[in-house]
């Protein structure tokens, strides 16, 4: 039997029979997995199902709006991932956005390219233009929510969303915090920017991560010596008759010639990248990690140990999970603590409107010195992942609830 919360006032008020509430409204793509868990776990614990509202019927302007009558009490934001005709829609509306930075030379495609597009698997799309049309859209959501009075609603706030949604952006807020981040040295534009940036900052080893990227997709790992160069990376070049192009693999490559190197790294540049520093993680179970670790409420709940097989250990390129309890035994308790208290504080001081987020953490080989590397407004799908016996979806429903009745009940106080 799945545990329920504390104070189980809103199950038992509705008798088998009555219509089921709708407490959550979610603007999703309603055939994903994350709706599925969310949904089932929303089912499990209230007896409840969530009104979807789709990406795309948002981006078509449908009339959407009557899906959330009567209004639900909390709205969710879902990730726009995993569906073609939502990323071409959000590439189409990034085309018609003037970029601030449209000095820089991001790659941009033009309205009429973006209309011809078809699937190909893998293949990385302008992601600053992809960017920008998720911005209009969330921003159009931000003024209805403000309109209707719903501010306060979101689990979530798309402001919130959205500079998770942008490395440089949310390293800037993670250091105005004072989080340990790896340093950052700018957002190069090409590979003669980045070695200049390396040489003036001393660092012979560095990451380039694609500010609006997710999955590892784009990232490369550069490292110098004094006589060779050599980077590491999922990207795929090819030459096609409209350009070079970019496809993810899930395999890491390494590339050695430093033409090759200087090619990838341009290519990547151009999609607007964070470097950080290198800093060197922990290994584990044979390989080197990092830690998935998602704050819900206020507290670190649900940790995954994501193992790699080089220097990227992204859940998406299938290097496996580590075993938990066994990291915390041998970082210790003291360090395994200020760990979890790292990422409650990141979230305390730079989201604190948002109800949860995912928390990407470096390990150094001591075991002790720990690093935030990302935040992530989507981190959360951690399937068969427990925390005192709930999945992530569940902690959300139950902090959502606990959240506004603490709110009702300072008011009456």
């Amino acid at each position: 039997m799945m545990p329920r919360m504390r104070n189980p006032k809103i199950v038992t008020s509705r008798s088998a029979n009555e219509e089921l509430a709708c407490d959550f409204g979610l603007f999703c793509n309603p055939e994903s997995r994350r709706v599925e868990g969310f949904s089932i776990a929303l089912g499990r614990t209230f007896r409840q199902r969530p009104i979807l509202v789709p990406w795309q019927w948002v981006l078509e302007n449908a009339d959407w709006q009557e899906r959330l009558e009567p209004l639900p009490r909390f709205l969710r934001l879902e990730s726009p991932g995993r569906n073609w005709q939502v990323e071409k829609q959000l590439l189409a509306r990034g085309a018609l956005v003037e970029d601030e930075e449209s000095g820089r030379g991001w790659n941009r495609l033009a309205s009429e390219v973006v209309s011809g597009l078809a699937y190909e698997p893998g293949r990385v799309l302008p992601m600053r233009q992809w960017f920008l049309g998720w911005q209009e859209v969330l921003a159009d959501l931000n003024r209805w929510a403000e309109c209707s009075g719903l501010t306060s609603r979101w689990l979530c706030p798309p402001e919130d969303v959205l500079c998770m949604f942008d490395k440089m952006s949310c390293q800037r807020e993670l250091e105005r915090a004072g989080i340990p981040v790896p340093p950052a040295l700018g957002m190069p534009r090409n590979f003669d920017e980045l070695w200049e940036a390396m040489r003036s900052f001393g660092s012979r080893r560095i990451f380039l991560k694609p500010c609006h990227g997710s999955s590892a997709s784009g990232v490369v790992a550069v490292e110098a010596s004094r006589t060779e160069l050599q980077a590491f990376s999922t990207v795929e070049l090819v030459d096609a008759s409209d350009g070079l192009r970019m496809y993810n693999q899930r395999e890491i490559r390494t590339w050695r010639d430093a033409a090759e190197v200087r090619r990838l790294v341009d290519a990547v540049c151009a999609e607007r990248c964070l470097a950080q520093v290198w800093i060197p993680k922990a290994g584990i179970q044979g390989g080197p990690f990092d830690l998935r670790v998602v704050v819900i409420g206020g507290r670190a709940r649900n940790i995954m140990v994501r193992l790699g097989r080089g220097p990227m250990t992204n859940s998406q390129l299938l290097g496996g999970k580590g075993d938990v309890e066994m990291l915390r035994q041998r970082m210790g308790e003291e360090a395994w603590t200020r760990m979890l208290i790292q990422c409650e504080q990141a979230k305390l001081k730079s989201f604190p409107r948002s109800l949860y987020a995912g928390f990407d953490v470096l390990v150094e080989p001591d075991f002790r010195t720990t690093w935030i590397l990302e935040v992530n407004a989507f981190g959360d799908l951690l399937p068969r992942n427990l925390h005192e016996g709930r999945e992530t979806y569940q902690w959300e429903i139950e902090e959502a609830v606990r959240r506004i009745e603490l709110h009702v009940s300072s008011i009456g106080a």
